[in-house]
């Protein structure tokens, strides 16, 4: 008698989609930012903390400073925004990078998918250069722009005080060459 032979189950496939945020989205756009700022991992700053923040911000992101988000059966995992670069004066064509990850999600290539589309869409609406700024022991932070091509820039010495504690803050930048000719 021949024994069957064994049949791996299928493993579900599950298809993560990046789209523009909407105003349904706030709440949890609100909710993945506080659980940056609960972590000490991404953040210094504290914002989106009221309904009307959360709209206003929501609102303040489109054409060549979108805000997306990461969608899996309608779960929102993670976000990301463009926001004009604010330095005196202002420089057209560079924009600020923020992105953020639901903690259950992270490192399960939600920031990779993230960082793909607003890389694109940067190139796709004229920007040539963008920036951001993290906390220095976000290693997976560190990682993500590492693997998608970001340069370190520097590191500010006890840049912030994040409850009472003096931490250091990461610059990366990443030049779009398409855009700079």
């Amino acid at each position: 008698m021949d024994t069957p032979t064994p049949v791996a189950a299928a493993r579900p496939h599950f298809r993560l989609t990046v789209r523009p945020a909407e105003l349904r989205d706030t709440s949890d756009i609100a909710r993945i930012y506080l659980q940056a700022t609960q972590d000490n991992l991404a953040t210094f700053e504290n914002f989106l903390a009221t309904p009307e923040e959360r709209t206003s911000w929501v609102n303040e992101h489109s054409g060549k400073y979108p805000l997306l988000v990461a969608e899996l059966n309608g779960w929102i995992l993670g976000w990301a925004a463009l926001s004009p670069y604010r330095v005196r004066p202002s420089i057209e064509g560079i924009a600020e990078l923020l992105i953020y990850i639901d903690r259950d999600y992270r490192r399960h290539g939600v920031g990779r998918e993230l960082m793909r589309a607003v890389l694109s869409l940067a190139e796709s609406v004229g920007h040539f250069k963008l920036v951001g700024r993290f906390l220095a022991h976000n290693d997976a932070g560190r990682t993500l722009c590492r693997m998608s091509g970001w340069r370190e820039v520097g590191v500010h010495l006890k840049h912030t005080k994040v409850d009472g504690l003096w931490h250091d803050v990461v610059v990366v930048e990443y030049l779009i060459p398409e855009n700079l000719k």
